[in-house]
This record gives C-alpha cells, structure tokens and sequence, in this order.
C-alpha cells in the first residue's frame, strides 16, 4: 500500500477530539506541513484545543528520511513541553505506526495513521508522563 503521509510534502488539516488527563473532551483542530530537505524530512504543526481560551500546541519533527526498501525510519523532536522526544515511523499495511521516549525518560507515547483514502487519514494516539495518562486523541487528516 502506498502511503504519503510523511513521505511526500504536503499540507494536512486536523480535526477531531482531544482527550485530557482525566479523559474529558475538546475538539481540537490542527494544521501540519511536510517539507522534504536533502538530509531530513520536517514535519511542522500545531494541535488547537477550541477552549474559551484556545491552547495550541505546537510540534516540529525532523525526520530522518526512509530509506529505499525499508519501511521505517527515526525522528526527533523538541517539544516546549515535553523536551526532547526520540521516536519511529513503522509502516505496516494501511498504517502508519509511530511511538515515542523522551529523552529525560518521563515521557512517552505513540500513535496510528490509518489511510482511509490517498488523501485522507485517521490519526489516534496518547502520551503518558511515567505511569499516568496525559493526553489521548482521535482526529481526522485531510490534505489541502
């Protein structure tokens, strides 16, 4: 199956449900840009939770770039949060897998993009700080 989440540069909205440490809901919208540079991929965005006071929160992946025949890869990212995060794409079939370790080792987590067409995916994931649940989400991404 081909993928192009990721591995082709492009533009994606988001929108979906956010879930707090608690599991209580807000919808959230996001936006994510690939770019693809000789030495890495940049995966660029932000997830809105529509608060009365919106919350962004913002995240830039550098991706290392997959290799011809293989069907995963590494990336880093640096989250005001969280600090540095290390983690993995995994392509299998109709999904993208990707988790996650901080490098402080507090936090991790992982996610899934499910193709539903060449355009459109299902993204669910969390993130945990040591043993207690920070965040989950299920959202949908479309290209523009």
């Amino acid at each position: 199956m081909e993928h192009i989440y990721i591995l082709e540069e492009g533009n994606w909205k988001a929108v979906g449900i956010y879930y707090d440490h608690a599991s209580n809901q807000v919808e959230v919208i996001g936006e994510t840009m690939i770019k693809h540079l000789k030495d890495e991929w940049i995966l660029d965005g932000y997830m809105e939770l529509k608060l009365t006071n919106p919350i962004r929160i913002f995240n830039k992946y550098s991706i290392m770039p997959k290799a011809i025949g293989k069907d995963y890869t590494k990336w880093e990212s640096i989250n005001p949060a969280l600090g540095k995060l290390n983690g993995r794409f995994m392509i299998i079939g109709d999904t993208i897998l990707s988790f996650y370790n901080s490098e402080s080792g507090v936090y991790s987590g992982a996610e899934s993009l499910y193709k539903v067409s060449k355009n459109k995916y299902f993204n669910r994931g969390f993130a945990f700080e040591g043993e207690n649940k920070l965040s989950s989400w299920e959202v949908t991404l479309e290209r523009v």
